[in-house]
């Protein structure tokens, strides 16, 4: 995955709160921090709010190692990032401004049947939820970065396809052949809109 990667800009404080149900974890600060370790099972969600000009959110496991970038966000607002695999990992914080996550596990089976279409939007890189498709299918998407890339995961994290890799903003699609649960991991830089739609 080609991802850009900002130096530390900020070191600010970091806050923890009570949980709510599903809830696994709650941080809040201000600039770059590290948050304290949290267990997720399979199939977990990094949800965010910011209020800076660059949100990053990068999971390592306990050993140190780079998992997964959850977000790359240039600019105010929130997402959300799906994450497949279970274990125990730190989040490092990469922003300008103050921010919120929470991480959320995901109700079991909760990859959402396609039947018509689904329709996702973001800033920069984050990882859609988890969807179910029973054939042939298409992404179609309009971006409006230098960069946009879509690769394809099943749902328990292993890459399928690349489906797209568009310098430039603009539109596009990219058919799948294979049914099954899948996910999208989105690289951009800049905004974007795609669309999950069964093939016929």
């Amino acid at each position: 995955m080609i991802a850009r990667v900002l130096p530390l800009l900020l070191v600010g404080g970091l806050a923890c709160s009570a949980l709510g149900q599903g809830t696994l974890a709650e941080y809040s600060g201000n600039g770059s921090s590290n948050t304290r370790p949290f267990s997720a099972p399979s199939g977990w969600e990094v949800q965010w709010n910011a209020t800076g000009d660059i949100f990053q959110v990068y999971v390592f496991d306990m050993e140190g190692d780079l998992v997964e970038v959850a977000a790359n966000q240039m600019g105010p607002g929130s997402g959300a990032s799906f994450i497949a695999r279970e274990g125990t990992y730190y989040l490092q914080v990469n922003a300008m401004g103050s921010w919120a996550i929470r991480v959320v596990q995901l109700p079991p089976q909760s990859a959402t049947r396609l039947s018509g279409s689904i329709s996702f939007s973001g800033d920069g890189i984050q990882n859609t939820r988890p969807f179910s498709v029973d054939g042939p299918w298409e992404v179609q998407w309009a971006a409006s970065g230098d960069l946009f890339q879509v690769y394809v995961f099943s749902a328990n994290g292993d890459l399928v396809d690349v489906m797209a890799n568009q310098m430039g903003p603009g539109q596009g699609s990219s058919f799948q052949p294979r049914g099954g649960d899948f996910y999208l991991q989105v690289n951009a830089v800049g905004s974007w809109d795609l669309r999950v739609v069964p093939f016929r």
